[in-house]
């Protein structure tokens, strides 16, 4: 009888979610915090292993639940565009295109991110629009990366050059800059 009466009060105390059973007996939730950033990494290993098995549905939630994780942390640009690869590989260019402008927004060193980008508005046929925004605005060095990206890719070579050549004259000392420069070597 003591020991159901005790089971029920174990019972009553986890239900007020201050304090969870072990194997080793009671100790506060505070004992048992997850760890956010551990988790997300684990769950983007997963979503890795999940994409090299080309199962990208199962892959593409493993992601969801790491950027959701981590979403104000520096890895979260990582796991946002891990969640574009997938659904760019599933077809889905407007999502994966909105993806990488957060992306982008989060972390815009990594010329990965711009060349993704590049390669959704081509498949969704509206580079020659999206060519016209980034040329409008020059304000934002940036900008020139992703009008240069598709000059390059749709076959014009020489302007994607001027535009290399202008970005890397007006920004010589930004990390993209390196990545810049190794792109114009091979125009």
């Amino acid at each position: 009888m003591k020991l159901v009466k005790f089971i029920i009060f174990l019972f009553f105390l986890t239900s007020l979610n201050c304090f969870a059973v072990s194997n080793y007996g009671v100790y506060s939730y505070q004992d048992n915090k997850i760890d956010a950033v551990k988790n997300a990494r684990e769950h983007n290993a997963l979503g890795n292993i999940y994409f090299q098995e080309k199962n990208y549905i199962a892959a593409l939630r493993e992601y969801e639940i790491a950027y959701n994780l981590s979403y104000q942390n520096n890895l979260s640009a990582t796991y946002l565009y891990n969640i574009a690869r997938c659904y760019m590989t599933l077809g889905r260019y407007e999502t994966a295109k909105n993806a990488l402008l957060g992306v982008i927004r989060k972390d815009c060193m990594n010329i990965t991110y711009y060349d993704s980008l590049v390669d959704c508005f081509i498949k969704l046929k509206t580079d020659k629009k999206e060519l016209k925004n980034y040329l409008k605005d020059s304000i934002n060095p940036y900008n020139k990366i992703v009008a240069g990206l598709i000059y390059m890719k749709t076959g014009n070579k020489r302007a994607a050059k001027t535009l290399f050549d202008e970005f890397i004259t007006n920004n010589p000392d930004m990390l993209i800059t390196s990545d810049i420069k190794r792109i114009l070597k091979k125009l």
